[in-house]
């Protein structure tokens, strides 16, 4: 996927939003500045989001001196997803359809409350329930239960997304186990944005269900050139794919991957949701 002129907006903010975390205000503004030169660099209608942003937020850690920006953000997230893991477990119920629906819905709901449940003033049960009854509005849920059927199907490669948002990650992992498949879960190498690195799957306990690689870099979403050989020997040995989050279709929709991708996700901003066809805030599992 492409950019497009807004995107722009995105990665302003988000520069800002952690300038605030790190800095006092004389030095944000100096912070701030200097992305704004790495952003014109970069900015351009060639340009995947997910490229752009890796190459501005390396240069933010770089010149902020702070390796992990969002480190107290992603520990808070973590906190608060954790409280609520039984309380979403509980909701995951019905035929095996719906169990598998809820699952998926249950990831997403763990990515709506991203940066909300930063706020004292978010009912996050509320937040998690609404999304758990609301529609996927693309569907491909029954496809995937297909290949979980599948007797051979042995390998499911899981690419996660945010810190928080990974504990009902485990959600869906558990049932993707339960068909006899390898979870393979992939976090990133290094910090950047609140993504969730190998600190945050041990805080989740997602080696309880799955085996855990690193991209072995700090990308956000998937850039082939600089990953791993371990993650690309476990991306080639694979049989399915299942990519959380917005950064992960930006990226890896660039690719020809001969194999299924399943992408979970909810449309936060236009460009994406255009991209897929569907409106801004809705959710989907879309195979590709």
């Amino acid at each position: 996927m492409k950019i497009k002129p807004e995107c722009a907006i995105c990665i302003v903010r988000q520069i800002v939003d952690i300038s605030k975390e790190v800095a006092d205000e004389e030095e944000q503004f100096n912070l701030i500045k200097k992305c704004f030169k790495v952003i014109e660099e970069n900015y351009g209608k060639d340009v995947v989001p997910a490229v752009m942003g890796t190459k501005v937020h390396r240069y933010f850690k770089e010149i902020s001196g702070c390796k992990d920006p969002y480190k107290r953000l992603k520990e808070k997230a973590n906190e608060i997803a954790l409280k609520y893991y039984d309380y979403v477990k509980n909701l995951i119920k019905g035929d095996e359809r719906e169990r598998l629906r809820k699952s998926v819905l249950a990831t997403i709901a763990g990515n709506t409350i991203d940066y909300g449940a930063y706020s004292t003033n978010l009912n996050i049960e509320e937040v998690l329930l609404k999304t758990l009854n609301e529609e996927l509005k693309i569907d491909n849920s029954e496809e995937l239960l297909k290949y979980l059927k599948d007797k051979n199907i042995k390998k499911v490669l899981y690419i996660c997304d945010n810190a928080g948002e990974i504990v009902f990650d485990k959600l869906l992992m558990e049932l993707i186990k339960s068909y006899g498949k390898e979870v393979i879960a992939v976090v990133k190498g290094k910090p950047i944005l609140n993504d969730a690195t190998i600190e945050d799957a041990k805080v989740a306990k997602i080696d309880e269900v799955a085996k855990i690689v690193t991209t072995g870099s700090d990308i956000i979403g998937i850039i082939l050139e600089e990953c791993s050989e371990e993650f690309l020997k476990e991306l080639d040995s694979s049989d399915i794919i299942i990519a959380k989050g917005m950064g992960n279709y930006e990226s890896l929709t660039e690719y020809n991957i001969e194999k299924p991708i399943f992408f979970i996700l909810k449309a936060k901003c236009n460009p994406v949701a255009q991209n897929i066809g569907v409106k801004r805030g809705d959710n989907v599992i879309l195979k590709r």
